[in-house]
């Protein structure tokens, strides 16, 4: 979350004053400020924000794994429990945890390929 608010204070500092400044001369008010200047602007920022946070959540293993059931584990926990469940001393099947990984990894390479033209313009 910190690094979501950095990255649109810093975002929304580089959008220009006036843009809003000739909005309100025209005789727009707050809301319409916000709504038709500013969030149209920052939409490219939101966007990238919110894929920080997913792929940071998405990512995340050691708080997921502490603060989880085992009924409830996300898909980075369990790729790691399945890595690890080898009986002992046996080759891991690198093949079958490739394909868990490619699993995993999809759905960040869609939202990637969905957001490409705002994650340049962000």
């Amino acid at each position: 979350m910190p690094f979501s608010t950095w990255v649109m204070v810093t975002y929304l500092r580089g959008l220009p004053k006036e843009l809003e400044e000739a909005a309100r001369i025209d005789g727009a008010s707050n809301l319409g400020v916000l709504f038709r200047i500013i969030l149209p602007l920052s939409w490219p920022g939101i966007v990238v924000s919110g894929i920080f946070a997913f792929l940071l959540g998405w990512n995340d293993v050691l708080f997921a794994s502490v603060m989880t059931r085992p009924e409830s584990q996300t898909a980075a926990v369990a790729l790691q429990i399945f890595g690890a469940s080898q009986e002992g001393g046996a080759i891991p099947s690198y093949g079958q945890m490739m394909a868990a990984a490619l699993v995993c990894a999809a759905p960040v390479v869609i939202l990637y390929l969905i957001f490409q033209r705002y994650l340049v313009g962000g």
